[in-house]
């Protein structure tokens, strides 16, 4: 497991002009998220997630917050860099099956429509082409327009396909 990656840590600008400050996620994350979660609407939840969770459950906190660096990484967005809270967050992490890694993006509501969403997404595809990936996957709902809209102004070239009842599988070449 790679150690903390402090490389990644900076801040952006938003389209409305607001800074946020973007570092990896660390172990100690996990009631950070829990808070965000509890902060997004039913509806963001449902698209993030492809179900209505109600709870981010332990297991799932733990995977998010417990990432080598490498195979899998997490990118945060605070207010604040030396505290919470999360206001967005993007993923990898490597799926066996599909022999690349798996890509999800999630910005709380009153953050959405500003670019995190976007910067989030080109930044964490940055780092895993750094660790030797060059295709990316992502299981979208066909509902989530944000999302699409933001793989295709990300510049990347990519494919849609249907995947599993209500949903596209999105696959990025980086």
């Amino acid at each position: 497991m790679e150690l903390y990656p402090s490389r990644y840590e900076e801040w952006v600008d938003l389209r409305n002009g607001d800074k946020v400050f973007l570092r990896p996620v660390k172990e100690t994350d996990g009631p950070l998220l829990v808070e965000m979660f509890e902060e997004m609407s039913l509806s963001s939840v449902r698209l993030r997630f492809l179900s209505p969770l109600h709870h981010l459950p332990e297991q799932m906190v733990y995977r998010f917050t417990h990432v080598d660096y490498r195979k899998d990484f997490g990118l945060a967005a605070f207010i604040d860099e030396n505290s919470g809270p999360i206001i967005g967050v993007a993923r990898y992490a490597y799926d066996p099956q599909r022999e690349m890694p798996e890509l999800a993006v999630a910005v709380r509501d009153d953050w959405q429509g500003n670019g995190l969403g976007s910067i989030l997404l080109i930044r964490v595809i940055k780092v895993g082409r750094e660790h030797g990936y060059s295709r990316f996957g992502a299981v979208v709902d066909t509902q989530n327009r944000t999302m699409m809209n933001i793989f295709k102004r990300s510049g990347y070239d990519h494919k849609i396909s249907s995947g599993e009842q209500g949903t596209y599988f999105i696959e990025i070449q980086g």
